[in-house]
């Protein structure tokens, strides 16, 4: 059986996107297209959807998770799977070495959604905090693109937190 998977987020590189952004920025309109063209063909079609951390600078959970209903509902409605991820944990850290989350109603929403629709999703959110603090802050923070960057990964992280 031929498949394609597609991650939405990766239509907009370098673009800061939220689920309403990416939408009204087109990018949505240039995802929905290359999945259909996939379930066209006849191949299973799983689509990631990842989105929370510039959802979160503007808008409360729940109104990404509205978002996040719909774009579930659209791709469902072409024949393709959905696969909803909850976002990477930003590597920040309180004294005592657990991580700062910022993100958590974030990634509860995502989850709320994925269950509320009956989609698989993928907690990347609280895989990523364990990892981070098993591994340490020091170790941690070497996975940034930038020194000061604890969103953004640099190689060896988009390896790690990739598989």
């Amino acid at each position: 059986m031929h498949f394609a998977i597609y991650t939405l987020q990766s239509l907009a590189l370098f673009h800061v996107a939220t689920t309403g952004s990416f939408v009204a920025d087109g990018y949505w309109d240039i995802a929905l297209g290359y999945v259909s063209e996939e379930v066209v063909k006849g191949r299973r079609t799983l689509v990631t959807v990842q989105f929370g951390h510039n959802d979160m600078k503007i808008a409360e959970p729940e109104s990404m998770g509205a978002n996040l209903t719909i774009m579930v509902q659209e791709l469902r409605a072409l024949g393709a799977e959905p696969v909803l991820v909850t976002s990477l944990t930003r590597r920040s850290f309180n004294d005592d070495g657990t991580v700062a989350d910022t993100l958590g109603p974030w990634a509860e929403e995502t989850i709320a959604v994925a269950e509320a629709e009956d989609v698989s999703y993928i907690d990347l959110h609280q895989a990523s905090i364990d990892y981070v603090e098993a591994i340490g802050e020091d170790a941690a923070h070497r996975l940034n693109r930038e020194e000061d960057d604890n969103t953004h990964l640099n190689i060896n992280g988009s390896i790690v937190f990739g598989r």
